[in-house]
């Protein structure tokens, strides 16, 4: 369970600043490289924590 929460907030936390990534995007018009750089290190979190949420906890 906690697993899950913790899980769920990084996920939330994620999407949040790719939400904001986006609006500096769509606001300013144009495309930086700082821009770029947030997105690739954005997805590679969500497929990460994606990842861990679709994976079972280890039994120990």
């Amino acid at each position: 369970m906690k697993r899950t929460i913790i899980l769920g907030v990084a996920l939330l936390f994620t999407a949040l600043l790719g939400f904001l990534t986006l609006y500096v995007i769509f606001v300013n018009r144009e495309i930086n490289v700082l821009e770029i750089i947030s997105l690739l290190v954005l997805g590679l979190f969500g497929f990460g924590i994606l990842g861990a949420l679709a994976s079972p906890p280890d039994d120990r």
